[in-house]
């Protein structure tokens, strides 16, 4: 391995006796050519590429300032064959140890025994990465901070918690319609939850998961803590079937407090404004002034109102209180029969009683009871309507048509101008509407039967044009259908017995009736009220003679 080539006149390189050393071995050879860096750091990089072995690093300039000097033959070791080596350390916190290989010169490479070898002498024992090992040994280079070993950080248990299953409350902002036009009463709704309805959820706290470090110490890890429900929260109760579950035992507003959730069955507001906006509520409500004009309450439990109706739209499904009346305005329904724009409308599912009533059209699936005065007014009742209360002297009946399914009692009906007033008794007035409902539905169920039969019958008389997926939708519809219509039927046969009239039905005038009023009890013929001589002499009238008018003696108008 001569570098005469490179102009280094007597200097060769050459390996040792036993091969574990190189050597640079100078004889003199005619006159000394100096030699530069640049051409020693190229003659070595040489013989690391031809021998393998490791150069010593400050090699180039010893060996430059010999030969340069020399005055006779000298040799001198350059490098030295070295096996791979492997070095370990740890993090200062025991919980991580990286790995540095250093390849071999021309020596034996690093095995990964030899790492696990290092690691047991480091005293590592816990979370040895044994993949990361064989990747970092087959890579055959050098390596630095190379990850072999890791700690088990201790897992701190979760502490309990009480989620909230209550939907959040939109934003109120009022809200446009299809045509960008804002209304301003129409906020978002009030937050409300039917009975039974999930409010909140107890996560269980969870228990610490010990760690441990790299050279096995174990770790302590804190248990969670227990959070529990607050005692005594009014209107929820917890699942039967899961303690952890709050559910709500009325309905009502849902409102979060320390630990739990209550639900209030009844919200109280001063009036319904453009400052509520339209309300709609599971629970009940208590209005202390007003329902203003052009409003809605719609609410599931009961109303209280401490003033007047306006022209609003009220439905409730319990009861109605109004300690002050209803006014709409202007005409209840056009010339097509159709509820006017401005009309007052109150339904209740229970029953209903009110100081006056003017305008409106009130519902009540119970009873109704006017105190004073109902005037161009629709009033229905599954029950009876009282007009004024006994032993008072203010219950007049003026106009609009008054509907009872059993009966209907007034103090005085009509009036001396000889305004139009109708009275009907004896027919349930909501079955009624309900029987064209549930008649407009068999219509509609029946018409879907006969297209589902009719597909059903292709599929039979083509069984390989339709796939088994279509065959059996139809036949799930067939039956589903059959199911409705069977309900339905039934549903009729009943309101049909409700619509039977009743036997004693009737109408009670306790004083006077005037011109202009028209009578009708169940099926039987309508009776005109002509006249109504010496009111005084019939203090209790009861209308529930069936013949016609013309066949009744005159008395008959005002029977005792």
């Amino acid at each position: 391995m001569t570098a005469e080539s490179e102009q280094g006149h007597g200097l060769d390189f050459r390996l040792s006796a036993d091969g574990s050393r190189l050597q640079a071995v100078y004889t003199p050879d005619g006159p000394v050519v100096p030699v530069d860096f640049a051409w020693l750091k190229h003659a070595l990089d040489i013989q690391r590429t031809v021998t393998g072995l490791y150069i010593f690093e400050t090699v180039s300039a010893e060996l430059k300032k010999l030969y340069n000097s020399a005055t006779g033959p000298f040799t001198i070791d350059i490098g030295e064959r070295r096996d791979g080596a492997v070095a370990i350390n740890m993090a200062p916190d025991l919980m991580s140890a990286t790995l540095a290989i250093s390849p071999p010169y021309g020596g034996k490479p690093v095995t990964a025994s030899q790492v696990h070898e290092a690691l047991r002498e480091k005293r590592i024992v816990s979370g040895i990465l044994a993949a990361e090992i064989e990747t970092a040994v087959s890579a055959g280079r050098e390596l630095r901070d190379v990850v072999v070993a890791t700690g088990r950080q201790p897992v701190h248990g979760d502490h309990a918690q009480l989620v909230s299953l209550i939907p959040e409350a939109r934003e109120r902002e009022p809200v446009a319609d299809d045509q960008d036009i804002v209304d301003y009463r129409n906020f978002s709704d009030i937050v409300s939850v039917r009975e039974m309805t999930p409010l909140m959820r107890r996560i269980p706290p969870t228990l610490g998961i010990p760690g441990e470090d790299i050279l096995g110490t174990p770790l302590h890890a804190e248990d969670g803590q227990d959070l529990q429900f607050a005692p005594d929260l009014q209107g929820v109760a917890s699942d039967p079937r899961d303690n952890d579950l709050l559910l709500a035992s009325v309905a009502g507003m849902p409102v979060l407090v320390a630990n739990g959730v209550i639900v209030e069955p009844v919200i109280k507001v001063k009036n319904v404004d453009l400052s509520t906006g339209n309300l709609h509520f599971d629970g009940s409500v208590e209005v202390a002034g007003d329902v203003r004009e052009g409003m809605e309450l719609v609410v599931a439990g009961e109303i209280t109102i401490g003033g007047v109706v306006e022209a609003a739209h009220i439905e409730c499904g319990g009861d109605i209180s109004i300690k002050g009346g209803i006014i709409g305005h202007g005409e209840i329904r056009n010339q097509n029969g159709e509820l006017g724009p401005e009309h007052a409308y109150v339904v209740a599912g229970g029953s209903l009683s009110v100081l006056f009533v003017e305008n409106a059209c009130v519902e009540a699936a119970g009873d109704i009871l006017v105190k004073e005065l109902a005037m161009q007014s629709e009033l229905t009742a599954g029950g009876e309507i009282a007009i004024g209360e006994e032993g008072s002297r203010k219950g007049h009946l003026i106009g609009g048509v008054c509907r009872a399914a059993r009966k209907v009692r007034a103090i005085v009906v009509g009036s001396r101008a000889g305004v139009q007033t109708r009275i009907e008794v004896g027919v349930d007035p909501m079955a009624s509407e309900k029987l064209e409902e549930v008649n407009g539905l068999l219509l509609s169920q029946e018409k879907d039967l006969q297209e589902v039969e009719k597909d059903l019958a292709y599929c039979r008389e083509n069984p390989g044009r339709v796939d088994a997926d279509r065959s059996r939708e139809l036949k799930e519809s067939l039956s589903s259908l059959q199911g409705e219509l069977t309900e339905l039927a039934q549903q009729k046969k009943r309101l049909l017995k409700r619509l039977e009239p009743d036997a004693e039905a009737c109408v009670e005038v306790e004083r006077d009736i005037y011109y202009g009023v028209v009578v009708r009890i169940g099926d039987r013929q309508s009776m005109r009220w002509y006249s109504c001589p010496a009111p005084d002499t019939f203090p209790h009238n009861r209308v529930d003679d069936p013949l016609p008018v013309d066949q009744r003696p005159f008395s008959a108008l005002n029977p005792c």
